[in-house]
């Protein structure tokens, strides 16, 4: 068997793939942060792994032995019901070898009146998958599955096993499906499939999004003493903010890149709250880190206090900074590592191209990387956030040869790894 049957196979059966990502979109696997409709999903996908052969379990985070004592476990999320799934393909050797591993949860569909048509109806047209899920990250999980299936039937067979794993809790920075998956099934090597455009990530930065609350000591009837602490607080921020640049424009992943410039983001600036909690204001923001979780700590508990002490003489309370994701741990693997160089010949082999080597910021490689293996890398092609169709927005959508170009790759990726 050499790749080019396998590749001249995927575009005689295309449609089967496509179809395949079509059924998935058509299951609602909504993440509500506190909560989550991933079971039907992840049912469905049990069903399909087993109808391969692939031994199959279907299982809850929390079933675990001490997953809510680990070190990066996030209280708050609701996991009773939000279940993972991890298949095997016995090799000749009983020995993990490769982890190919996507997630099941889509954040919200949000107002339908945004979407041109029905977000769970998987319809294909103009060349496009569209639906909720399509590019973020149920293309993940055909691609893997299709792969599997196409191998099988062909008669391959891997020389150590290869896992699938379809996790749950993956969206607002959830994380606890990819944390159990490698937990209970540790790989040599493992490629997250869930990134955007084609794009290899040997990098992770760490970081997370946090809160800033204060109120005032008085009753007030005016927003205005809460709206004049802003400016206070965005100056002490902007110390922080500094930092983080510093240390990423002489980190050699993101020196050069749009990185450093980006590295802390508001995303909500509030005073007030539409008439209501008058004396209350709130500053939301994301920021990226290469420093350890306890480095980062520190520095909030000194902010903090600065911050404090210059609202106290305002007459305002600070009730200070609080997590709104979990915080993602700073992990890379070389850019040039055998494993990284091995998917980067596939897509070469597969597509005539070579994809992009670049660093990624708070993906779920934060705790892959950490806790399952330190070879592990993400590699997908859904479409950026900031792209009209792209993941999180309305009329979602993963281009049909696109797809088929990532297929291939990873067939071809499996084939270097395992035969």
């Amino acid at each position: 068997m050499n790749a080019s049957d396998i590749f001249k196979l995927i575009d005689e059966r295309k449609d089967e793939l496509f179809e395949l990502l079509s059924s998935m979109i058509r299951i609602n696997s909504e993440n509500f942060r506190t909560h989550g409709n991933e079971q039907p999903m992840a049912e469905y996908v049990l069903d399909l792994c087993r109808e391969l052969g692939l031994e199959s379990t279907m299982y809850s985070p929390l079933e675990l032995d001490g997953f809510t004592e680990h070190p990066d476990y996030m209280d708050g999320r609701h996991l009773e019901n939000r279940y993972n799934v991890t298949a095997c393909w016995k090799g000749v050797e009983d020995v993990n070898e490769l982890m190919l591993m996507g997630h099941t949860d889509t954040v919200e569909i949000g107002d339908i009146a945004n979407w041109d048509g029905d977000p769970l109806a998987g319809e294909i047209r103009d060349g496009k998958i569209f639906g909720r899920g399509a590019c973020d990250d149920k293309y993940a999980l055909a691609t893997a599955l299709f792969v599997i299936k196409i191998l099988k039937e062909q008669g391959f067979t891997p020389k150590r096993n290869l896992l699938f794993s379809a996790y749950s809790d993956e969206e607002y920075g959830g994380s606890h499906g990819a944390l159990a998956a490698v937990l209970k099934d540790p790989c040599t090597r493992i490629v997250s499939m869930d990134g955007v455009e084609g794009q290899i990530w040997h990098c992770g930065s760490g970081g997370q999004e946090r809160i800033y609350r204060y109120h005032s000591k008085e009753t007030v009837d005016s927003a205005k003493l809460a709206a004049s602490a802003l400016p206070i607080i965005l100056e002490e921020m902007e110390t922080f903010a500094a930092r983080r640049r510093q240390e990423l424009e002489q980190n050699r992943f993101y020196a050069g890149t749009i990185i450093p410039e980006t590295s802390v983001r508001y995303m909500d600036i509030r005073a007030g709250n539409n008439g209501a909690d008058l004396g209350t204001g709130s500053l939301l923001f994301t920021y990226y880190t290469d420093k350890t979780k306890d480095e980062i700590e520190a520095e909030f508990a000194e902010l903090e206090r600065v911050i404090d002490n210059r609202l106290d003489a305002m007459g305002l309370v600070g009730d200070g900074f609080f997590p709104n994701t979990r915080f993602f741990h700073y992990v890379f693997c070389e850019p040039d590592s055998e494993d990284v160089t091995l998917m980067v010949e596939a897509a070469r082999e597969a597509t005539g191209t070579a994809p992009i080597v670049c660093g990624s910021c708070l993906s779920d490689l934060s705790v892959i990387s950490k806790y399952g293996s330190d070879r592990a890398y993400g590699f997908g092609i859904g479409r950026d956030f900031s792209l009209p169709g792209g993941a999180h927005q309305p009329n979602e959508y993963i281009g049909c040869d696109e797809l088929v170009a990532y297929t291939k790759t990873i067939a071809a990726y499996v084939m270097k790894v395992l035969g």
